[in-house]
């Protein structure tokens, strides 16, 4: 479920960990040149505000927003634009919201929401609108631009290859409408989302700064043995219901990532919170604040 980020590298015969996944990503859009190496920065507390947007030069070009994108400023609040997906060949809606005072000379953050299964293609719509509006007033205060895309599964799922290549077509568009620090792109995924976060941020870990979760599996979409195998250790949130029968996939993962090298309270951040199987308010203020203090070299 590679993004297109190490196309370069395919290219030049070099064939890296999933010859065949690189083999699929050859029909994926560019979404930036290749990065080697990457790191993860953590950020200074600026880069999180919680009170007054943009106040004291909110969202400057040093040091975390080395790579903005061309894009410009845009008009607030919520919005929708339809996309080509060169692969598929379908044209696909996405759902996006611009923070207030939003200006190409503040290049902000992305974050990628993932809804869990609806258990009907026709409403995943409407999922990715609610997830969007749920998220709206933390990130707004965190000064993300959110992008939430609709699932493309029978069973409103989400589908390996033909939901990444939309998901990379949304950034792209994204990233040429507005000015994006693509150092600060994040990814939160609830239930079936959530499963599909992890094989896309693992899978892409020098793309994504880092990633949150709420009811997620590692199994669902990668191997349990996925995060030795990444390229560098993405800051992962993980967060899960006491009540939620996924409670013991959650326990699990957050041990595997620990064996593989993740420092819990550092980049690993597992939490088990009141409530079963659902998301609300609450998630959504922990995930903004986990996911704009990280950054990944360009």
């Amino acid at each position: 479920m590679r993004l297109g980020l190490l196309l370069n590298r395919a290219q030049s015969g070099r064939s890296g960990r999933h010859g065949s996944t690189l083999r699929w990503l050859l029909m994926l859009p560019i979404l930036a040149s290749a990065i080697t190496q990457a790191a993860t920065v953590p950020l200074p507390a600026a880069a999180c505000r919680t009170g007054d947007l943009f106040v004291d030069g909110f969202e400057t070009n040093t040091p975390y927003s080395a790579n903005p994108s061309t894009g410009g400023g845009g008009v607030p609040g919520d919005a929708q634009r339809a996309v080509l997906v060169t692969s598929t060949g379908q044209t696909r809606t996405y759902f996006l919201r611009v923070p207030p005072l939003h200006s190409a000379a503040r290049p902000a953050p992305l974050l990628v929401l993932l809804h869990g299964a609806t258990g009907s293609q026709a409403t995943t719509e409407a999922a990715a609108q609610s997830l969007r509006s749920l998220f709206a007033n933390a990130a707004d205060r965190h000064g993300f631009i959110v992008l939430a895309a609709p699932a493309s599964g029978s069973q409103g799922g989400w589908l390996g290859n033909q939901d990444t290549a939309f998901i990379a077509a949304a950034i792209t568009d994204i990233e040429a409408q507005y000015a994006i620090d693509r150092q600060r792109r994040g990814l939160w995924g609830f239930s079936a989302g959530a499963h599909f976060a992890h094989g896309l941020a693992l899978d892409n870990a020098d793309f994504f700064a880092a990633y949150a979760i709420k009811a997620g599996a590692l199994q669902a979409y990668s191997s349990t043995g996925a995060p030795a195998a990444a390229s560098r250790r993405i800051p992962l949130q993980s967060r899960v219901g006491l009540s939620d029968s996924l409670l013991s996939f959650a326990q699990a993962d957050a041990t595997r990532f620990v064996n593989a090298g993740w420092i819990a309270e550092h980049d690993l951040q597992y939490r088990e919170v009141s409530g079963g199987h659902n998301v609300d308010d609450s998630d959504a203020d922990a995930a903004a604040a986990w996911l704009c203090a990280w950054a990944v070299t360009p």
